[in-house]
């Protein structure tokens, strides 16, 4: 096999674990890789050359593709039950902290009825608005709001 091939196949192999990695490690390597591939093709003999071309493109492409492994975002964007609940006043619609019932009642945010407990374990009544501190799969920790 001539080895233009090898290192195009070996090329092929970095991009490809890069996909089932993406962590911007093999992509300059996988490119580095194919440089080498066209140095082989032109100098087939001369492995010096081969190697310094990967060696030579590959600290290249680091170099390139290292300020986008390090950004983070601008952002923290939270998703989900944090983003729509966290932080959000909810009225009580079944007392909650109640004993015999575990201290847990309901309440209600944006038309749906969630289970609630207090965070500190104190009785509200029914009517009460509360701000959802967090949540414990499907129980929002609530406590009562500061007027």
């Amino acid at each position: 096999m001539e080895i233009f091939k090898i290192w195009a196949i070996l090329g092929f192999a970095f991009l490809f674990m890069e996909i089932l990695t993406p962590s911007m490690f093999f992509l300059p390597l996988g490119g580095a890789a194919f440089f080498a591939a066209v140095a082989a093709f032109k100098y087939p003999d001369n492995y010096w050359i081969q190697g310094g071309m990967f060696a030579l493109f590959a600290v290249i492409f680091f170099l390139v593709t290292r300020p986008f492994m390090r950004r983070k975002p601008e952002k923290f964007e939270q998703t989900g039950i944090e983003a729509k609940y966290i932080g959000q006043s909810a009225q009580v619609v079944k007392d909650i902290g109640v004993p015999n019932t575990d201290g847990v009642g309901t309440i209600k945010i944006y038309g749906e009825i969630w289970q609630a407990k207090s965070l500190d374990g104190s009785e509200i009544k029914v009517g009460e608005m509360v701000k959802i501190i967090k949540n414990d799969s499907l129980i929002m920790f609530v406590e009562k709001c500061k007027e």
